[in-house]
Order: C-alpha cells, then sequence, then structure tokens
C-alpha cells in the first residue's frame, strides 16, 4: 500500500464519520422509533449503581457486552446524554470496522474501494447503526480475521473470543477458521487457535457463572420465531400462527414472535436447514488455503445464521456490510448487490413499519419475506461460488506450512494484487521467488 492509498483511506474515514453523524441524526434515515437505547440506558444505570450482571441483573448479552453499556453512560445517565455518546462510541467502532475491513481487502486500490464502499453503510442501515452495539462486535471480528489473514493465529483466535464475548455471532467465525486452518494442514496451529478461543471464553464466563449466566442463554434458547425471520416468512405464509410480545399474547422475551401453527414443525426444519448449512460452509473452507476464503466462508456463515436462525434482528444487517463490500472488492458482485438490496429492504421496513409487521399488514409481511429470499440467493450464490473453485492445498504451501506470494495469470489485468495472502480466482499460485515466504506464527 502506498502513502497514497493510506491517505485514500484516511479520507473516506473522515467521510464515513461525516455520513454517519448527518444521516443517524437528521432526515429519512434517522428514524429511532424502535431501538434499545432505553435498554441499554438501564443496564447502564444498573452498572454504574455497582451491581453485576447475572447476578444482581438479568442480562440477555454476553459478558463484555456489558463495557459499552457501561461505558457510554459515564459521561451522564440522561436519555439524551446518554443517547449520545453512546452514538459517538458506535461511530467509532464503525470507522474501525471500516478501517479494517480496507486492510483486509488487501491493501492498495481494493482497500481504498473497500473503505469508500462502507462509507455508504449509515444511509444504507441508517440510526440502528447508533442505536445498537453491534459494530463493536464486528469490528472486533474484522480485527481477528485480519490477524488470521497475516498468520497472527493467537491474535486471531483472542480477538475472536473478545468478539463472541460482546456478541456470539463471532464464534461462527472461530469454527471456520478452525477448519481452515486445518485444511490447511496445519492441524497445530487449528488446535492452539481453539484452545486459546476455549480458554478466553471460559475465563470471562467463569466469574459470572451461576443460574442467571445459564438463564441469558436459556432466553434465547426458549424464544420463539421472531417475526422477521424466513422461518416466519413462511409461517406467514401457512398461517394459523399467533403473534406474540402483543397485548392478547404477551410474552418475557421483549420482541415479537410467532407461536402456534406450525411454528414447532418450521423452527425445528431451519435449525436442521441452518446446521447443514454450516457443516457445508465448513467444509468448503478446508478446501483452499488462502485468506479470500476463510473471510468469505466466514461470511457464508454469517449469511447461514440470519437467514435460517430462528431470529432474524434488524440490527444484523450491521454484521453483512463489511462482507458484502469484501466481497465487491474481490469480484464477488452478485452476492455483494443481493446483500446490498437486502440491507436497504431491511430499512424500508425497520423501524418505520414494524408495528405494521406485528398487525401482519401484507405489504410489510411481503417486503420482510423478499428480503429474506434475497439473502437465501446470497447464501446459495455464494456457497456454489466457493464449492466450484477448484480445490488448492500444497500448491501455495509448502511443507512446513510457508505461505508463498502470488502471481497473476496471464489475462487476469483486471484484478489487483491485494495482498500475497488474499486468494483469487484469477490467479495462480506460484511462487514469486524461494526465499520470499513467510513463517506461519
Amino acid at each position: 500500500m502506498t502513502a497514497s492509498h493510506g491517505l485514500q483511506r484516511t479520507v473516506a474515514g473522515v467521510a464515513l464519520l461525516v455520513v454517519y453523524a448527518l444521516a443517524t441524526t437528521v432526515g429519512p434515515f434517522s428514524d429511532v422509533r424502535v431501538n434499545d437505547l432505553y435498554v441499554y440506558g438501564v443496564y447502564a444505570q444498573l452498572l454504574h449503581a455497582g451491581e453485576l450482571p447475572y447476578v444482581d441483573f438479568a442480562f440477555e448479552y454476553p459478558p463484555l457486552a456489558a463495557i459499552p453499556i457501561w461505558l457510554a453512560g459515564v459521561p451522564g445517565l440522561d436519555d439524551t446524554t446518554y443517547a449520545a455518546s453512546f452514538g459517538v462510541l458506535m461511530g467509532l467502532c464503525l470507522l474501525a470496522a471500516q478501517q479494517l475491513a480496507a486492510q483486509l481487502a488487501g491493501g492498495g486500490r481494493a482497500g481504498v474501494t473497500a473503505a469508500w464502499l462502507l462509507v455508504a453503510t449509515p444511509v444504507l442501515i441508517g440510526a440502528s447503526l447508533r442505536t445498537h452495539f453491534d459494530a463493536l462486535p464486528i469490528a472486533i471480528a474484522l480485527g481477528g480475521l485480519l490477524a488470521l489473514s497475516r498468520e497472527r493465529h493467537a491474535l486471531g483466535f483472542a480477538l475472536l473470543g473478545v468478539g463472541t464475548m460482546t456478541k456470539l455471532f463471532p464464534g461462527l467465525l472461530a469454527v471456520v477458521a478452525i477448519v481452515w486452518l486445518a485444511g490447511r494442514g496445519e492441524w497445530r496451529a487449528a488446535l492452539r487457535g481453539a484452545a486459546i478461543f476455549a480458554a478466553l471464553v471460559v475465563a470471562i464466563s467463569l466469574p459470572l457463572a451461576g443460574a442467571g449466566y445459564v438463564d441469558s442463554f436459556e432466553f434465547h434458547l426458549d424464544r420463539p420465531v421472531q417475526i422477521e425471520s424466513t422461518a416466519a416468512s413462511v409461517l406467514f405464509a401457512l398461517g394459523g400462527s399467533d403473534v406474540t410480545g402483543t397485548e392478547p399474547r404477551p410474552d418475557r422475551f421483549k420482541s415479537n414472535g410467532l407461536e402456534g401453527g406450525h411454528a414447532e414443525t418450521v423452527e425445528a426444519l431451519f435449525s436442521l436447514l441452518l446446521v447443514v448449512a454450516l457443516g457445508a460452509i465448513a467444509w468448503l473452507a478446508t478446501r483452499r488455503p488462502d485468506a479470500q476464503q476463510l473471510v468469505l466462508c466466514g461470511f457464508a456463515a454469517l449469511l447461514a445464521f440470519v437467514t435460517l436462525g430462528k431470529v432474524f434482528s434488524p440490527q444484523y444487517v450491521i454484521w453483512l456490510a463489511p462482507f458484502a463490500a469484501l466481497a465487491w472488492v474481490w469480484g464477488r458482485r452478485a452476492v455483494a448487490l443481493l446483500t446490498t438490496a437486502a440491507i436497504v429492504l431491511t430499512q424500508v421496513e425497520f423501524p418505520s413499519r414494524y408495528f405494521d409487521l406485528v398487525d401482519v399488514q401484507t405489504d410489510v409481511v411481503v417486503i420482510v419475506a423478499a428480503r429474506n429470499a434475497l439473502l437465501l440467493v446470497a447464501l446459495v450464490v455464494l456457497t456454489r461460488t466457493l464449492a466450484a473453485l477448484p480445490p488448492r492445498g500444497g500448491s501455495s504451501y509448502g511443507g512446513s506450512g510457508r505461505l508463498r506470494q502470488t502471481a497473476h495469470t496471464a489475462g487476469s489485468s483486471s484484478c489487483s494484487i491485494a495482498s500475497a495472502r488474499i486468494g483469487c480466482e484469477h490467479c495462480t499460485s506460484t511462487p514469486i521467488s524461494q526465499g520470499s515466504s513467510s513463517d506461519v506464527s
């Protein structure tokens, strides 16, 4: 990466902060009529009073989620001050995610392109960016993937562990990374990474372990199919299920779901589909040793989780945006466009039309179903593309696991050399020089 590229990425970062500050506070993308700030504010008051999550009060998130919730309350706990400080905190997390994604893209023009694509994130997603803490775990997860792509395995798995203890989804990326390393023949690194990840999760969990901690997991396992999920779209089509979390049918999950009718059967079917999909993605991760395969399989795992899981909260699209930008710069244009269209439809529905969905208005049900269908198609296209790539084992790795640089094949001038560690379907794995490889940690 040249100094010019670094400057362009910096300018893109400034542009992101400006767009974020404007788009999420004024105008059509600033709607916050449904948000989690009240819940965070209540938690923040309890934390600042010295109470412990899971021990002194019920807490529905992993332990490290308490840190941004507490931190945003340091300037003040009144509603206005808390919302402003939380928004600033999430803006900084979004900036970190942008810059990490740019580095993960491979540096150079690819990194600059990824950074500028992500400038549109506040417009595409809206104010959910500043009313939910999901920008923090996705930044941590991207940092973990970047470390893994640079052969810093211990750091990568430690970051994924921290991300998992902030919001659980980075755990999927850790599993993909473990099988990816095993597929490269680096069993020792895979086992060491799994041990680091598990040790960190246990070390963070143990001080708070108890009935309250177990209840936080049972909370998510017991909740019904959420009304914005793909399973819910199927249930709306089948009919016979009732919306929960309403006055006629209250529940304890602080959201709206579907119960009755075919709900249990559909939920079980989607759970099975999710397990099968994640298994297939894990297999795909073993087929090629380059870091691009790791990142795209991680993207596929997240797509599977949000489309086949029983909960699809609108803020989940925050996880997908950086991966869509990476997919674009790596030539997976269809996947990137499908994901972006789904993100746009999410904002069309949430928050302005969310209560219309609760009331089962047909047009909003169709919008959500179309969003879910787009992401399902993106998942299918991405996994089929990854499956179609020829397996590549020892051609880019020596017997000692050393990574060799890649060179472009003739006729692939449309590609830019992003990084020696980022693969490309237009590239061959021929060593430029025998002395240019770097040791794998």
